[in-house]
């Protein structure tokens, strides 16, 4: 506790010690113009950063920027404006120094300038935002979902402190797609308290589609798309890389991950990159009591290999991840009475010290993914992509027995999963370009004998394909607009015994279709506008149609309908950015709303008694339902070093064949953070200090007396953020310091399965050091 108390006195002090240096010897400025690729018109309000040093500028009406107190060196500069995607180029800095920027959608390189990263529109109409590198190192030591929590519109579904799944304007599970380097991730994600298998470090940007995107993505996409994207590999030989270290002090302990990367000799263009990571956690504290059985493991690493020129590329990447955790202990309940009395009291029924120790309840986890992908420029501007992935998803759930059998898993899957993709892209004109692909997935689900139990979901194998179509129309510099569509078949064939000990084999087909229809419009430089309505479907999960017992990672026994069928969605969004005020106050506002037919979802079921215990029954029923809500962002900028910044989110769902609200839909949240940037003290650069206030609201919109209690009331959480750099030899030092929950407030959220059982988690701080060197880090 000294050592965190040391380290939040020393990012306390900070800013206060910075602003007192001066940066001696850094006096160069850089300056420059940023125009239209097209016809070289100046861009007025575009962002110039240099995110290594936290310094930034907005360019006049004129286009012009200035940069001034930079040190000589190489710099990564960053543009961005409204109606184009980001650019970075890589710019040497000797002396003072004038350059022109060119922003378009599909940006060449320039000469004077090399290409450090491209991001052409993929989402053209769809709201979506995105974590780079810097944002994701702010949250190190978190899982993807609470990574991804920092954005509006994203909640998380939890299944006590260790367990969380993303939630997209109020979606989550198997309506949430989450592309892991490009491939589908298949990890057995029907469940609520099984979290996606990945290491969010694994790649350095991801990015979050905030609409329905089937046509592109096909089915599971309903609610949005998680997209881990690749990499891009170094094409020069020299060696670059770095290591993180990370403490955690709820859970006492900590993790952390490595890279290294570089080219080959003599070879320009062929790459490779390595990547591990590890976190071992213990038991999680609430602040009135320890979370009993509530460690974890977890290890990962990742191997890329890469060529690519003028018209080939080709790349083979493999990663492993494997996570051990255990389930809250008293989320397991002996009896009716023992369960009444265990919502009723407030208090966990099971309270133990502080330990390492996993015991039963618990989760193993191995996941692999192999993937292989390789491209060819057919013609200067039309490209054909193949990419084929595996993966192989062992999961083993652990239950308390009778007998000595603990350590026999109750439940034993082995998931395999192939996919297979072919896309062309093509320019047919000025005015429209786009894409064509075909893609396929084939699936078996295997219950390992052994168990001793009947199996919650049954063996399966599930085959599908589908084709679509998505063109581009730019219909001037400021507008353009996207439509597309897609079919695709499914076939689920079904294997399990009946409670009579017959086999019996369903096969069910589902064949559906989706269109899309977008705009982004550039209304002027600081203003844009994007629109989007969109179909997307979800055929049934075998969970949903034929789960039939205790799932004891959710501690409740759940039931499936063999009746049910496709979800069919109809999304519309509208997302306004907006810069005000000479750039210093940042909007960013979306509006939605979702029409869903057969809305599958877990509605409560009463209680029941079995030999391991009694738990909640929750049934899967369909119903038609209707969403819609809000995301806000507004940042403004009250002097040259600080800012204030507003993020909200607001989400409603309606069962219109009940004529009540929706269960399990997100509370209304709302944050503010005060945030001070220093580029340059002394030594250090890139300070970043922040202070949070989140408050979450009671979710008083609820089915009347469905819930086995009533929602928790509101809370209010403050959090610190700091972070800076120095160079130390010839790489980046960066240091952080995260705390959450900084009052020790007692609290349970909504969205958390496991608010029946205990509190969540008390005061969390994370310390974390990386040391970086190279330049392609």
């Amino acid at each position: 506790m000294v050592f965190f108390r040391a380290c939040m006195a020393l990012f306390l002090t900070l800013p206060c010690w910075c602003s007192a240096q001066t940066a001696s010897g850094c006096d160069l400025v850089l300056s420059g113009t940023v125009m239209d690729e097209h016809d070289h018109t100046p861009l007025a309000f575009a962002e110039v950063s240099v995110p290594a040093l936290g310094r930034g500028t907005v360019t006049d009406e004129q286009g012009r920027f200035r940069l001034e107190g930079l040190c000589a060196g190489s710099l990564v500069v960053r543009v961005d404006h409204l109606g184009c995607e980001p650019i970075e180029r890589r710019i040497e800095v000797r002396e003072e120094r004038a350059i022109e920027l060119f922003l378009e959608h599909h940006t060449e390189e320039l000469r004077e300038l090399e290409v450090v990263r491209e991001r052409p529109d993929e989402h053209v109409g769809q709201a979506h935002d995105a974590l780079d590198k810097h944002a994701m190192e702010r949250s190190s030591g978190k899982t993807l979902a609470e990574m991804l929590a920092t954005i509006p519109g994203v909640n998380t579904l939890n299944s006590g402190p260790t367990i969380s799944k993303p939630v997209i304007h109020g979606l989550s599970g198997n309506r949430i797609l989450t592309l892991n380097q490009g491939v589908r991730q298949e990890d057995q994600q029907w469940g609520t308290e099984h979290a996606p298998n990945l290491d969010p470090f694994s790649s350095d940007r991801i990015t979050v589609v905030k609409g329905a995107a089937s046509v592109q993505y096909g089915s599971d996409a309903l609610g949005g798309v998680i997209i881990t994207e690749p990499v891009e590999l170094p094409r020069e030989a020299e060696i670059s890389g770095e290591v993180r270290g990370i403490g955690m002090w709820n859970g006492r302990g900590g993790g952390g991950n490595a890279l290294l990367q570089g080219g080959v000799q003599g070879m320009r263009g062929l790459g490779w990159r390595v990547q591990g990571s590890g976190r071992y956690l213990g038991d999680s504290e609430a602040p009135d009591y320890v979370l009993s059985n509530t460690g974890v493991r977890e290890g990962g690493a990742s191997a890329a290999v890469g060529y690519r020129d003028h018209r080939w590329n080709a790349t083979a990447y493999y990663s492993w991840f494997t996570r051990e955790l255990g389930i809250l202990r008293a989320s397991h309940i002996g009896n009716l009475t023992d369960l009444n009395n265990a919502i009723e009291s407030g208090t966990p029924w099971y309270v133990a010290d502080f330990t390492y120790d996993i015991e039963a309840p618990r989760q193993d986890v191995e996941h692999h993914l192999v993937k292989a992908e390789a491209g060819y420029a057919i013609s200067e501007r039309d490209r054909i992509v193949l990419t084929y992935g595996y993966q192989a998803d062992d999961r083993q759930e652990y239950d308390i027995r009778r007998g000595g059998r603990s350590g026999t898993p109750a439940i034993d899957l082995f998931l395999t999963t192939h996919t297979a993709d072919a896309v062309l892209k093509h320019w047919i004109g000025k005015h429209i370009h786009g894409k064509v692909g075909v893609s396929g997935v084939y699936q078996e689900n295997i219950n390992v004998p052994g168990t001793g139990i009947r199996p919650l979901i049954p063996n399966y194998r599930k085959q599908s394909g589908g084709v679509f179509l998505l063109e581009h129309f730019p219909i001037s510099p400021k507008v353009e607009m996207e439509a597309g569509v897609r079919v695709e078949a499914t076939q689920l064939d079904v294997a399990k015994y009946t409670f009579d000990d017959v086999l019996i084999t369903p096969q069910h087909d589902f064949t559906n279709s989706a269109f899309t229809l977008g705009a982004n419009w550039s209304v002027k430089d600081s203003l844009r506008l994007r629109f989007n309505v969109g179909t997307a479907y979800r055929p049934p999960h075998v969970s949903e149609l034929y789960s039939e017992g205790l799932h004891h990672g959710a501690a409740a026994i759940e039931r499936g309908d063999a009746q049910l069928t496709s979800e069919r969605s109809l999304k519309g969004t509208i997302d306004l950015e907006a810069l005000w005020f000479g750039g210093r106050l940042r909007t960013d506002v979306t509006l939605y709303a979702n029409s869903i037919a057969d809305y599958i979802y877990l509605r409560p079921d009463g209680v029941e008694l079995t030999i391991r215990g009694a738990f909640p029954v929750f049934q899967y029923v369909a119903t038609d339902a209707f969403l819609y809500g809000l995301d806000a962002t507004l940042q403004a900028k009250l002097t040259k070093r600080f800012s204030l910044r507003n993020r909200t989110s607001l989400v409603r769902g309606r069962d219109l064949s009940q004529s009540e609200w929706l269960f399990q839909m997100p509370s209304d949240r709302m944050e503010n953070a005060l945030l001070f940037e220093l580029p340059q003290a002394g030594a250090w650069r890139a300070v970043e200090v922040s202070a949070a206030s989140q408050i979450v609201f009671t979710q008083s919109r609820v089915p009347v007396d469905l819930d086995y209690s009533d929602p928790p009331g509101t809370y209010h959480l403050l959090g610190l953020s700091a972070s800076a750099s120095r160079t130390l030899g010839k790489g980046e030092l960066r240091i952080g310091l995260q705390a959450n929950n900084l009052l020790n407030t007692t609290y349970r959220d909504y969205m958390d399965r496991f608010r029946y059982y205990a509190d969540a988690r008390g005061t969390d701080l994370t310390f974390w050091i990386r040391y970086s060197f190279g330049k392609h880090t």
